[in-house]
C-alpha cells in the first residue's frame, strides 16, 4: 500500500513506527505493489466505468464506448486513490478504536489480502459484463430517436477489453510516476525527518514539468507534425476533378490563380457545383454562371495577402453585379461545404458569388486545440477585406452582402465582428452552424438569453436580429411567418442552427465539475431523455461523442444536411420564398448534390 501513498507511513504495528524504513527504497517489491492496486480505486473506477455506458448524445460503436469508458476508470482509480489516502491521513485513526472493538481485533491475514484483491477485480469484470448488456438498449433508444444503427450485443461486448485495457495502462503508468516521484525525492541528500518535504518538492517538479510539456512542448509538437502530415494531404487532388473552363471560378481561365495553387479543398470548391447550363437543365429557369473565387494558402503569405486576393479575384469576375455575394470562412483544412454553396446558387439562380480562402493545412479537431486565435485572426482579416471592397461600391447597385459559416467556419465569421452592432452595420445576413462551444459571440448570445428560454433553444432580445434554431421545421415557421412568436425580424438576420444532439457545440471543459443548463433543462428534439450529468463522466462521454459527431444521419450530431438550404433562405430576408418554394429548392438540391460526391468524408477530409 505504501507505493500508493509516497512518503505516507502505514502502520502495519502501531507500537513501532520508524520513519527511517520508509526511507529505503524497495525496487524488488515494486512489481509486487503494481500487481496490487488500491481496492477504493477499483471500486469508484468501476462505478465510473459503468456510468460512462449511461446515454451521451449520440449512439457510440464499441472502439469510442471503450475509450469513454477507460478514461472515466482511470479517473475513478485516482479519485478512489485520493480517497483512500484521504482515509489513512486523517479518518482511520478517529474510527479504528471502534473497528477494534466491533471486530475484537481480528484483521485480515496479509497473505489473503492479494487473493481478496484478486476476487474483487474478478468480480468487477462480471459486473460490467452484465452492465454492458443492459447499455445496450440504451444506444438503441438512441438510434431510434435519430434513426441511426446501434450495434448488436454481441460486437458491443468488445467494449469491456478496450476499456480495461485502456484502465489498465493508464494505471500502469501512474504508477511509473509515483515510483519516478518517490525515487527522486530518496535522491535528493537531506535528514530523513525532512522527506516529506523533498516529496512535496518532487511531486512539485513532476507537476511543472507536466504542465510545461502539455501546455507549451505538445501543442507545438502536433502543430509541427500535423503541418508536415497535412502539407502534403493539401497537394492531393481528387482524380475525378476537372480544372473549370469557366473565367467565374478561381483556377479557370484568366484567373488570377493556378487551379494547383488552391489545394486539394480549394480545388473541390471550384470544381464541384452546377454550371450555368446545367443550373438551367435542372430547374427549367433562366441562370448566370455562378462565381466561386478562392485563394489557397499559395496565393499568399499572409491572411491579409491571400483576402486581397479574393477582392482581386471578385473584380476580375464582376461580383460587384451579382444580386448576392456570400462570405465563407473555411473550417481548418479550407473546407467549404459544398451544399451550402449549391444551395446558395439554387436560391438565386447562379446570380451570385461566394468569396473563400484557407487559412491552415490542419483539420479543424487539430487546429482548435494548437490555436484558435488563428482562427479568428484569418477570418477577421476575409470578411473586414471583402466588406471594405463591397462598401466602396454604390449603395444602390450593389449585391445583399452575406456570411455564412459551418463548424470551426463559425469561429473565423465571428472573428469578422466585434459584436451585434458591428454585424448590423456591415452585412445583410449570416447563417451559422454547429458553432463550437468556445465561440465568444455564440456564448454571449446564449448567455444573455430572454429569462424563460433554454440554453439549447435560447431567445435574444425577442429574435428582433439574432434566432437560433433546433431544426429544419423551426426555421420554416420563420420563412412562411417571419413575425411568428410576436416580433418582427427585420434588417440584418442573424441565424444560429444547432442541434440538441451536436456535440460540437456543447463539448466544453465545464463539463467535468459543472452541469450545464442544457442538461438540467428538458432534452430538444433529438437528445435522450435519460441523459442525465455525471461529474467527469459526461466530459469524456460528450468528447468520445466528437469524433463521430458529422458520422450521423442528417438533421442531427453535426451533420446538418439541407437545412443549410432553410438557413440561406431565412437570413436572405426574401419574400418571394414560401415553404413551398424551399421543398422545391430541396428537391434541386438533392438532385444537384448527387453527383458531387461526398458533402463531408469522414475522419480529417470534412476540415
Amino acid at each position: 500500500m505504501q507505493d500508493d501513498f509516497p512518503g505516507v507511513i502505514v502502520r502495519q504495528d502501531h507500537s513501532r513506527t520508524s520513519t527511517a524504513d520508509s526511507e529505503k527504497p524497495d525496487h524488488t517489491g515494486f512489481l509486487r505493489r503494481l500487481m496490487e492496486p488500491s481496492p477504493w480505486g477499483l471500486v469508484v473506477g468501476a462505478l465510473m466505468f459503468a456510468l460512462s455506458l449511461t446515454p451521451s448524445l449520440l449512439t457510440r460503436d464499441w472502439l469510442f464506448q471503450g475509450v469513454a469508458a477507460g478514461l472515466s476508470a482511470a479517473t475513478g482509480h485516482f479519485i478512489g486513490v485520493l480517497l483512500q489516502w484521504v482515509w489513512v491521513l486523517w479518518i482511520r485513526d478517529l474510527v479504528e478504536p471502534l473497528v477494534t472493538v466491533l471486530t475484537r481485533g481480528r484483521s485480515v491475514p496479509a497473505r489473503w489480502q492479494l487473493r481478496l484483491r484478486i476476487a474483487l477485480i474478478v468480480v468487477i469484470v462480471i459486473a460490467l459484463l452484465v452492465w454492458i448488456l443492459f447499455a445496450v438498449r440504451w444506444q438503441q433508444e438512441i438510434a431510434d430517436i435519430m434513426g441511426d444503427q446501434a450495434y448488436s450485443a454481441g460486437e458491443f461486448l468488445k467494449v469491456l477489453p478496450v476499456g480495461l485495457l485502456l484502465w489498465v495502462g493508464i494505471y500502469v503508468v501512474g504508477k511509473v510516476v509515483v515510483r519516478g516521484t518517490v525515487l527522486l525525492a530518496r535522491a535528493v541528500p537531506g535528514q530523513h525527518t525532512r522527506y516529506g518535504l523533498k516529496l512535496l518538492l518532487s511531486w512539485c517538479v513532476v507537476g511543472l514539468v507536466t504542465v510545461f510539456v502539455a501546455d507549451q512542448v505538445l501543442p507545438g509538437t502536433i502543430l509541427r507534425v500535423s503541418e508536415r502530415i497535412f502539407s502534403v494531404r493539401d497537394e492531393e487532388i481528387r482524380e475525378d476533378l476537372v480544372r473549370p473552363h469557366v473565367s467565374e471560378r478561381s483556377g479557370g481561365p484568366g484567373s488570377l490563380n493556378e487551379w494547383e495553387d488552391l489545394g486539394a479543398y480549394g480545388t473541390r470548391f471550384t470544381a464541384l457545383g452546377l454550371y450555368k447550363d446545367e443550373l438551367e437543365q435542372l430547374t427549367g429557369r433562366d441562370a448566370e454562371e455562378p462565381i466561386r473565387v478562392y485563394a489557397g494558402l499559395h496565393n499568399g503569405d499572409t491572411d491579409r495577402e491571400r483576402a486581397l486576393n479574393v477582392v482581386e479575384e471578385l473584380e476580375r469576375t464582376n461580383a460587384q453585379d451579382r444580386q448576392a455575394l456570400m462570405i465563407a470562412p473555411t473550417t481548418g483544412t479550407g473546407w467549404v461545404n459544398p451544399t451550402a454553396a449549391q444551395a446558395f446558387e439554387l436560391m438565386f439562380d447562379g446570380d451570385t458569388a461566394i468569396a473563400a480562402d484557407q487559412y491552415s493545412y490542419l483539420p479543424s479537431a487539430i487546429q482548435f486545440i494548437t490555436d484558435r486565435n488563428r482562427v479568428r485572426e484569418a477570418g477577421k482579416e476575409l470578411i473586414s477585406t471583402v466588406a471594405d471592397w463591397w462598401n466602396r461600391l454604390p449603395e444602390d447597385n450593389r449585391p445583399k452582402l452575406y456570411v455564412y459559416g459551418e463548424s470551426l467556419g463559425t469561429t473565423a465569421g465571428e472573428g469578422g465582428f466585434s459584436g451585434i452592432r458591428d454585424i448590423a452595420s456591415t452585412v445583410d445576413g449570416v447563417l451559422w452552424l454547429g458553432p463550437p462551444n468556445s465561440n465568444e459571440l455564440w456564448r454571449d448570445f446564449v448567455s444573455r438569453r430572454d429569462p424563460g428560454t433554454r440554453e439549447v433553444d435560447p431567445e435574444y432580445s425577442g429574435g428582433m436580429m439574432v434566432r437560433f434554431a433546433e431544426n429544419s421545421e423551426q426555421i420554416q415557421k420563420w420563412i412562411d411567418d417571419p413575425e411568428d412568436g410576436g416580433t418582427s425580424w427585420g434588417g440584418s438576420r442573424v441565424l444560429y442552427v444547432q442541434h440538441p444532439s451536436d456535440p460540437v457545440v456543447w463539448w466544453s471543459p465545464n463539463l467535468l465539475f459543472r452541469e450545464p443548463d442544457w442538461l438540467k433543462e428538458a432534452p430538444g428534439f433529438d437528445r435522450s431523455p435519460t441523459m442525465r450529468w455525471m461529474p467527469i463522466v459526461t466530459f469524456w462521454q460528450v468528447t468520445l461523442d466528437l469524433p463521430r459527431a458529422g458520422n450521423v444521419p442528417n438533421g442531427h450530431g453535426h451533420n446538418y444536411g439541407t437545412s443549410v438550404l432553410d438557413g440561406l433562405v431565412a437570413v436572405a430576408g426574401e419574400d418571394r420564398f414560401s415553404v413551398a418554394d424551399v421543398e422545391k429548392l430541396r428537391g434541386e438540391l438533392d438532385e444537384a448534390m448527387e453527383n458531387q460526391g461526398p458533402e463531408k468524408e469522414v475522419g480529417v477530409d470534412n476540415g
